[in-house]
């Protein structure tokens, strides 16, 4: 795993319970001609387009606010499909490009490749997945079904959580000299693992790193931040919501009045600013089902951010809670 699992599973009780001053106040309608004026009146400044942050390799310009896919797009009920092809054609149509899976997560990356093809947006998104195999064969035979399922370019490729570290990374590189990827980086999803990560940020030339960062567990902002943004690496934010945790212990609290002077209006929003908020920060990425909640973190990539003075705010709501 790596990614907020529970947006679509045990936790999504909780996750209504809380969104509160969100889509109700808003008004949202799910209907597709509603979602360009659901992201005008989220920003707040009608026509405002959805934050977008550079790859620092490259400045190739990314939309902030990704979609994941860690149990969110996995299964085969054809409820579950509809509400997938809701959220996909959602995502892309406010804004969002950058998807995140693996073959690890089930059947998500044939229901992901499938749903981009049937819904047409395929060519509008910045396709990221994972290889996780120990040895150089399986790594190929890997990423080219993934290519298969998902439909090329693999925008990027990442080695999931340090499986076949030295091996895929040998492999990933040459891949990437022949122009067969077009990204290469590596994830993980424990704050245990940011020794390592610091070490293998030091030492590899990686386009994009993907690790865990939260309100809840900032500990990213102690090393591993400063040191993507020295060394020119773009970050990709999974657990944003702490595997649905935050939900829980935010459950029937009142969104602080200070949200709005960061254009917040919802929890959902409230964390994912907060992660947003670092310049470090390239995309975080969310994975939902659901396609209200997917428009109500997608509101998170317009507006204001809050700043430093306002991030410490945010913490101290969060210990008192």
């Amino acid at each position: 795993m790596g990614h907020d699992f529970a947006e679509s599973g045990g936790y999504s009780h909780s996750r209504r319970r809380v969104l509160g001053m969100g889509a109700a106040v808003a008004g949202w309608s799910l209907l597709p001609g509603s979602l360009a004026l659901a992201a005008e009146e989220a920003g707040g400044r009608e026509g405002e387009a959805i934050r977008k942050r550079p790859i620092p390799g490259t400045n190739e310009l990314l939309p902030v606010m990704g979609l994941g896919s860690s149990g969110a797009f996995e299964g085969r009920e054809a409820t579950k499909m509809d509400a997938l092809r809701r959220v996909m054609e959602s995502f892309v149509e406010l804004g969002g490009t950058v998807l995140d899976t693996s073959p690890s997560y089930g059947n998500a990356e044939a229901n992901i490749g499938r749903l981009a093809r049937e819904t047409g947006v395929r060519d509008q998104l910045f396709m990221a997945t994972k290889v996780r195999s120990r040895k150089k064969e399986a790594g190929l035979e890997q990423i080219a079904q993934s290519a298969e399922l998902l439909g090329e370019p693999i925008d990027l490729m990442q080695i999931h959580n340090f499986i076949g570290l030295e091996t895929q990374w040998r492999l990933l590189r040459t891949m990437r000299g022949e122009g067969r990827l077009r990204y290469i980086g590596l994830t993980h999803f424990r704050t245990s693992a940011f020794e390592q990560l610091e070490q293998e940020m030091k030492s590899k030339d990686m386009d994009f790193v993907q690790f865990n960062y939260s309100v809840m567990t900032p500990e990213a902002e102690e090393r591993l931040l400063p040191l993507a943004a020295d060394r020119g690496i773009a970050v990709i934010v999974n657990r944003a919501f702490n595997d649905g945790r935050f939900f829980q212990q935010v459950r029937n609290e009142p969104l602080p009045g200070y949200a709005a002077e960061f254009d917040c209006t919802s929890w959902a929003q409230f964390a994912l600013k907060y992660v947003l908020s670092h310049p470090a920060v390239t995309v975080v990425i969310p994975a939902t089902s659901d396609p209200e909640h997917l428009m109500d973190n997608m509101q998170a990539g317009y507006g204001a951010l809050p700043d430093e003075a306002m991030r410490r705010r945010m913490r101290e709501t969060m210990a008192s809670l």
